[in-house]
């Protein structure tokens, strides 16, 4: 008999543990018709082994660490804190590991004949750091990066794994074991979109824009820090051009921040919460200003160029910030305060009609129908958002400033 790997799509996270461990390689990870990546089984090749079932975190008890120190903290070298999206916390944990002579898995956001590949590498070398840095708002494959972690676990190699909360938790499902070379890094995640519509939304982008999307950014900094991006094209003459695109004025952009484009179970994720999977959790440190204004007055804590916010969730934590001081700056916070701006550390995002709206117009008329909606009925907000972004930031954080004492 088949294996049945989930009744509910609420009670699957993709993370892909199910087909690293298939010892018949019978599961593959397959697109819905909304484009939400989930497993399949082949039961010409499954041998109701049970192995996928054993470890999914979903169906199986997960470790959970209460926060036991919390931080402010900023990368000390500023060409990695520029290329960041927020403090460079990760790349400089990262950076330490491949010192070391450890490998570090983290996010990559390649692109081939100008659609993007968002999945989860290894990399081994100082040089590669690029591929892993900055934020990924896709979901990322993590192929078969659980089975590479492992070999190089059984290897004596030391490893930094990072990922979504429940990437971290598919990992640790997949291991079945505790390893003492393995240190883990999870993201304040708000629920993450697919990569088919992402795909589609770059497609329409570069039809508008004249020419074909060769790189994109999330989370681009050169007009500071915050949540405006970059896309890069590549023109028919061959030449290249950067396009900087500010927060909230594209469909894509507001749709997740809005929360309106995310896969079913982050409506219902477990790991939305205070207790946390990982050795370390990192986010932005949204409402420093407001929760340690004293910092902002000292030049290593610049908002312009980012801050993070950073839980130390177990003993390998704490020992692992010890090695990092003359890394990054860290200053004590508390949990509450970074809580406050960062709802996912309480509880999931909110599963809106919109949701329901979106995906039902992208089923039936592709993302133009998506892009058509948006912009007739944001039509508000764009304008809104168009003159705000068209303050000089300095006037704007003044503004803020003066609006929260």
């Amino acid at each position: 008999m088949t294996i049945v790997l989930f009744e509910n799509k609420k009670s699957c996270c993709g993370c892909g543990a199910c087909v690293n461990v298939c010892p018949k390689g019978a599961i593959t990870m397959k697109s819905d018709e909304l484009g939400y990546s989930y497993p399949v089984v082949d039961s010409s090749r499954c041998v109701s082994c049970g192995a996928c079932k054993k470890v999914c975190s979903y169906q199986n008890e997960v470790s959970f660490h209460q926060p036991i120190r919390s931080y402010a903290a900023v990368n000390k070298i500023q060409d990695q804190l520029e290329k960041s999206a927020s403090g460079g916390v990760f790349v400089a944990v990262a950076t330490y590991f491949l010192e070391k002579g450890g490998v570090v898995f983290g996010a990559s956001l390649d692109f081939e004949d100008g659609h993007p590949i968002a999945h989860l590498i290894c990399i081994e070398e100082v040089s590669q750091l690029g591929h892993v840095q900055g934020s990924k708002y896709v979901q990322c494959a993590v192929d078969q990066t659980y089975k590479q972690a492992k070999q190089y676990l059984e290897a004596g190699k030391k490893v930094l794994f990072s990922g979504t909360p429940c990437q971290i938790a598919g990992l640790y499902g997949y291991l079945r074991k505790d390893y003492n070379n393995l240190w883990t890094i999870d993201l304040i995640c708000h629920g993450v979109p697919n990569l088919n519509f992402f795909d589609n939304y770059l497609s329409m982008e570069g039809k508008r824009r004249g020419g074909i999307p060769c790189g994109y950014s999330f989370r681009d900094k050169k007009r500071g820090w915050g949540i405006n991006t970059r896309l890069d094209l590549k023109a028919p003459c061959g030449r290249e051009k950067r396009i900087y695109i500010p927060a909230r004025l594209t469909s894509y952009n507001t749709l997740f921040l809005d929360g309106d484009i995310y896969r079913e179970n982050c409506y219902e994720c477990p790991y939305a919460r205070k207790e946390r999977v990982s050795d370390i959790t990192i986010g932005d440190y949204w409402g420093i200003e407001c929760e340690h204004p004293e910092l902002l007055k000292q030049t290593k804590f610049d908002e312009k160029k980012g801050i993070s916010c950073m839980l130390v969730n177990t003993q390998k934590g704490i020992e692992l910030c010890k090695k990092l001081s003359e890394r990054i700056y860290l200053s004590e916070s508390s949990f509450d305060k970074i809580a406050k701006k960062n709802g996912q550390l309480r509880r999931p995002s909110v599963h809106s009609e919109r949701r329901n709206t979106v995906m039902t117009i992208y089923q039936k008329s592709g993302y133009d129908g998506v892009e058509k909606w948006f912009r007739k009925n944001y039509r508000k907000q764009i304008t809104i958002h168009s003159v705000y972004n068209a303050i000089p930031r300095k006037l704007r954080m003044a503004l803020k400033s003066a609006l929260h004492k």
